[in-house]
């Protein structure tokens, strides 16, 4: 099972790459979010700030709600409480040098790393689900940039003419997208994560509720 999923991701992680490197596929999806960017988010070309905050706002809804729906955050959670103590108690052993026991917790720590993983796995297919549709805006994104946008330049404090389609290392507009995605995301991922503590909190009231009314 582990194996087929693992070809699987291969698989789909290769057919991102071709998609990446190949101009006329990557194009042809950027013009496809078109469809649907462009009379929502593109304001003629004459907000480009705005257009990229949207834009923003609206991928990192869609990227931490798929992360946050196949996540479970409280076995996480519980994965990386075990993993703490367990490091504790592996550190004491080395530190006494027992070698039984750090036999012992070698077996024990194969049990946890398996765990990790398949925590992992299901983050993954989140990020599999997602990129496609990063590709897709950013492109689209890339696009209206260059060929869309009215005027390109805002004030910052360095310069009162910055060139958004300027390049140091990334072109300038991408770094304003990630200055406001990044922080954006986690307080998203922050809030969805204390919904579901706390849905998950309120279940574990109601059954000892249920169970002693029928008693």
């Amino acid at each position: 099972m582990a194996s087929s999923s693992s070809s699987m991701y291969f698989l789909f992680f290769m057919l991102l790459m071709i998609i990446m490197f190949i101009p006329e596929v990557r194009i042809s999806l950027g013009i496809l979010a078109g469809y649907v960017f462009n009379p929502l988010f593109s304001f003629g070309g004459r907000y480009p700030i705005y257009t990229i905050l949207a834009t923003g706002f609206i991928l990192t809804l869609i990227n931490v709600w798929a992360r946050h729906h196949f996540t479970d955050w409280v076995k996480m959670a519980r994965s990386q409480a075990k993993m703490k103590a367990f490091n504790k108690v592996y550190r004491e052993a080395v530190m006494k040098k027992d070698m039984a026991k750090i036999e012992k917790l070698k077996k024990i720590q194969m049990q946890y790393m398996a765990e990790s993983m398949e925590t992992q796995s299901q983050m993954m297919k989140a990020t599999m689900i997602t990129l496609l549709l990063v590709i897709a805006i950013f492109t689209w994104l890339w696009t209206f940039m260059q060929y869309i946008a009215v005027y390109t330049y805002m004030a910052v404090p360095w310069n009162f003419q910055a060139d958004m389609n300027s390049v140091f290392i990334f072109p300038s507009w991408l770094w304003i997208y990630s200055a406001v995605t990044m922080p954006l995301a986690w307080v998203v991922q922050y809030i969805f994560k204390y919904f579901e503590f706390r849905r998950k909190l309120e279940e574990m009231e109601e059954v000892p509720a249920m169970e002693s009314g029928e008693e």
